[in-house]
C-alpha cells in the first residue's frame, strides 16, 4: 500500500512542473536610480581623485567644472550598481572603461 502511495505522489509531481511560474516584474525605475557614483579614472591633482564617491543627486553640479575641463571624466563615473564589475573592467584591455581611462591619461600627458 505504501508503494502505491509513492507512485501516486511521483505521478502528481510532473503535473506541478508544467504550470508556468510567475516571474515578478522588475521595476525599471529601481535599476536606474543610483544612490552614489564612484570615479574610477586616474587622479588629477587639484581636480579629482581616483575612487572618490559622489552623491547621485549632486554629481553633475559638483563635477561640472572638472567635466568641462576633462569631458572623459563623465565616462569614468560609475553607478553604485556596477562598481564590482567596472572596477575589474577598467583594468581589462578592450573594455570601454579601459579605453576611456587610457585616453584620459594620454590627454593629461599633453
Amino acid at each position: 500500500m505504501a508503494v502505491k502511495a509513492e507512485k501516486a505522489v511521483k505521478a502528481a509531481e510532473p503535473e506541478k512542473a508544467t504550470e508556468p511560474e510567475k516571474v515578478p516584474e522588475k521595476k525599471e525605475a529601481a535599476k536606474d536610480t543610483a544612490s552614489f557614483f564612484m570615479y574610477l579614472g586616474p587622479t588629477i591633482l587639484g581636480v579629482i581623485q581616483n575612487a572618490s564617491i559622489y552623491p547621485a543627486k549632486d554629481v553633475e553640479t559638483l563635477l561640472a567644472p572638472a567635466i568641462e575641463k576633462y569631458p572623459r571624466i563623465k565616462a569614468l563615473l560609475i553607478s553604485d550598481k556596477r562598481i564590482a564589475e567596472d572596477r575589474i573592467n577598467v583594468n581589462k584591455p578592450g573594455t570601454r572603461l579601459y579605453v576611456e581611462y587610457h585616453r584620459l591619461v594620454n590627454e593629461l600627458k599633453k
